[in-house]
């Protein structure tokens, strides 16, 4: 039987395990769970890009698939993408904040978009779908912040590849419970329609943000389309 003194260590390392978030798709960098990674350190929880090329997952030229397992109520989430080998600088906005309420699995159908385009057009591509992507090294970063502000991090490595295919529906469902929402701006707030979620979904009054419809021309649509549950 364990002590007191034994008992109250081992709950303190639990706890902050328990408040971090698993990256299922594309294949995060490593079990960002074990030391020395700590999902604490920013940029990719203290473990480095895959240095074998072919060990990293195919990705379709136009953005692809994230899931993740998150473990808090609700958390602030953003998806950013850094191309190149080394993948340090997270300098192209894929998903640029939602509130995912609810502990669980939670998936993308296809991030990118927009903001994916307009990111690649100032890295000096043509776009989204640019035939120059193909074989090329990039990382896609996950962040959460939850109800405590702390931000969490996640890496993992991918390759785009011009035959590469998104998550069949089958593969890409969310838990029961699990929603999300985008987020609005406060200061315009005045000239929103009125906030909405989908079923299941919670508003957290934790949250500084006003919850409200997806904005941007392509950001959500993988959200809208694929079911928040």
């Amino acid at each position: 039987m364990l002590s007191t003194t034994t008992l109250f260590p081992l709950l303190a390392l639990a706890l902050p395990a328990a408040a971090h978030f698993r990256l299922n798709q594309p294949t995060w960098r490593g079990d960002s769970f074990t030391a020395p990674a700590s999902q604490w350190q920013y940029p990719c929880a203290n473990i480095n890009a895959t240095t074998d090329s072919e060990n990293r997952t195919s990705w379709p030229l136009d953005g692809g698939s994230v899931v993740f397992n998150g473990s808090h109520p609700w958390a602030m989430t953003y998806i950013n993408l850094a191309l190149g080998s080394v993948g340090a600088s997270f300098n192209i906005t894929l998903v640029e904040g939602f509130n995912q309420t609810g502990p669980g699995i939670f998936c993308f159908k296809k991030v990118g978009a927009a903001h994916f385009d307009e990111g690649l057009k100032k890295a000096g591509y043509s776009g989204v779908g640019d035939q120059r992507l193909d074989g090329l090294d990039a990382s896609v970063q996950v962040i959460q912040l939850g109800e405590r502000g702390s931000a969490l991090y996640n890496c993992a490595d991918i390759k785009f590849n011009a035959t590469a295919e998104l998550l069949s529906d089958d593969q890409c469902k969310n838990a029961t419970g699990v929603s999300g929402v985008a987020v609005a701006n406060v200061q315009g707030a005045s000239s929103s329609p009125s906030p909405t979620t989908s079923a299941g979904a919670t508003q957290s009054s934790g949250a500084a943000v006003r919850m409200g419809p997806a904005v941007g021309s392509g950001l959500f649509a993988a959200v809208v389309a694929w079911g928040l549950l």
